[in-house]
């Protein structure tokens, strides 16, 4: 009698994983077919929200607390709004795409790790100040090169560190253990 895959594998060679079994293509169940609406990215953008509009009616007579504040809502939303795009992309999409919303992300991120940095230096003795400044300006050097220089050196370097990357694949019949 033959076992299955998974049982074959239960004790495989390190760097090696046992192949998954294929996900059904069709459930059981009527309520497989309709979508849960997750509450909890509405329940914390509102609050996001209600929380800036709030502190932007408080500071409403500071134009560059309010100008921050402002500034601080819309970089948060159009960078969540490029993530949810990038995680949309399907395996098909163009890869101009995807470096697109790359860019996109990391330019939003790093001008709201700018203006976080701009108003805490502002608070601080000026050795601490430029500290702040070279901790957020190593921080969007670092995402530069993680995102678009690094990309391609992910599998060199691990397999020159000793280290393999797990991958699917079924023992060959002399392989069994």
């Amino acid at each position: 009698m033959d076992m299955p895959v998974s049982a074959k594998t239960s004790g495989c060679k390190p760097g090696i994983q046992p192949a998954s079994p294929p996900q059904q293509a069709e459930s059981s169940g009527p309520s497989s077919q309709t979508r849960v609406f997750n509450w909890l990215p509405t329940i914390a953008f509102l609050f996001l929200t209600y929380n800036s509009a709030e502190s932007a009616y408080r500071s409403r007579h500071d134009i560059p607390t309010l100008a921050f504040i402002v500034f601080a809502y819309v970089d948060l939303v159009m960078l969540l709004f490029c993530l949810k795009q990038f995680e949309k992309l399907s395996p098909e999409s163009t890869p101009a795409k995807r470096e697109q919303l790359k860019a996109a992300v990391w330019v939003l991120t790093t001008a709201l790790n700018l203006a976080f940095a701009w108003r805490v230096a502002e608070i601080m003795p000026w050795l601490l100040s430029v500290l702040v400044w070279l901790m957020s300006v190593s921080v969007a050097i670092g995402g530069f090169y993680g995102l678009f220089i690094h990309q391609g050196a992910k599998d060199s370097v691990a397999d020159g560190h000793g280290y393999s990357l797990v991958k699917n694949a079924e023992l060959a019949p002399g392989e069994k253990v």
